[in-house]
């Protein structure tokens, strides 16, 4: 009976034994954060963008006649209400008055408003970011050469010449690039010396420099070499990637076609591509 007894005990205790050893817990998988820009800094970037797609409309509507500008102005109400007989007549003679084009020079004064008021959002939106890029790491150099930038850029809006602002458009662009830097996973850096690049090549090919565009755009395989590698196994953005260089890659031998209306559309192109790469 004894016998029976401690054999009953020591089953038990290996039965406890056993049930009380941990089983290895499972670590639960991290989802690895990846170190983006400021909002505000890539508000910045949108806000020069908008700028410049503003004033490449701005070209285009330049050369064109009053008759070629069917715009018509948004509909409105009228002052008052038309009760009665009256009503219907008094209508259409409103939707007459409603639907009167624009000029040409109301589109122009339009368009300009505009960008006077992003210009003006942009100055906002970098007095808000300027203090966390120097927290983030920024030296003062980086920052007075974006500050020169930026000021360069106003002017140009100011002055109203298309050519002007697109090249310091682009050149903000190229100062904007070094704060894009301090965030590791970012890519905008090197999109931003990217379209800097696109747009340079474009106005020193426009000025006759054909080999300079050449060069300029030679620069950018660095670019797309260091994005590759921060893009990891991003299928989508590295098939986004490979569109842009083959988009570069074209706007490189449109140079030897000698038409400035063909490199601009391959200059479209390249930055549509690019476009996709910033989402």
């Amino acid at each position: 009976m004894k016998k029976k007894i401690l054999l009953i005990i020591i089953i038990t205790a290996l039965i406890l034994s056993t049930s009380c050893k941990k089983k290895p817990s499972k670590k639960p998988m991290k989802i690895e954060q990846k170190e983006k820009a400021s909002k505000t800094l890539v508000a910045i970037k949108d806000g020069v963008d908008d700028i410049l797609k503003k004033s490449e409309e701005i070209q285009k509507i330049l050369p064109l006649t009053e008759e070629e500008l069917k715009i018509e102005k948004p509909e409105t109400k009228g002052e008052g209400s038309t009760t009665g007989d009256k009503k219907g007549g008094d209508k259409d003679k409103n939707k007459e008055k409603e639907k009167k084009p624009l000029t040409k020079s109301e589109i122009l004064a339009k368009e300009w408003k505009d960008i006077d008021k992003k210009t003006e959002e942009i100055h906002k939106q970098w007095n808000s970011y300027e203090g966390e890029a120097m927290k983030k790491g920024a030296t003062g150099e980086k920052v007075n050469d974006f500050k020169k930038s930026l000021n360069s850029f106003t002017l140009a809006v100011e002055n109203r010449k298309i050519s002007d602002i697109m090249d310091t458009g682009s050149k903000t662009y190229l100062s904007m690039a070094a704060f894009f830097d301090l965030y590791k996973d970012d890519t905008n850096g090197d999109l931003s010396r990217i379209k800097y690049a696109i747009y340079q090549a474009y106005i020193s090919a426009e000025k006759g420099n054909i080999e300079g565009a050449k060069t300029i755009l030679d620069s950018t395989e660095e670019y797309i070499i260091r994005i590759r590698q921060k893009l990891g196994k991003d299928k989508t953005k590295i098939k986004s990637l490979e569109k842009l260089s083959l988009g570069i890659s074209d706007m490189k031998q449109s140079l030897n076609e000698n038409s400035i209306k063909l490199l601009a559309i391959k200059r479209d192109i390249a930055l549509k591509n690019l476009k996709a790469l910033e989402k």
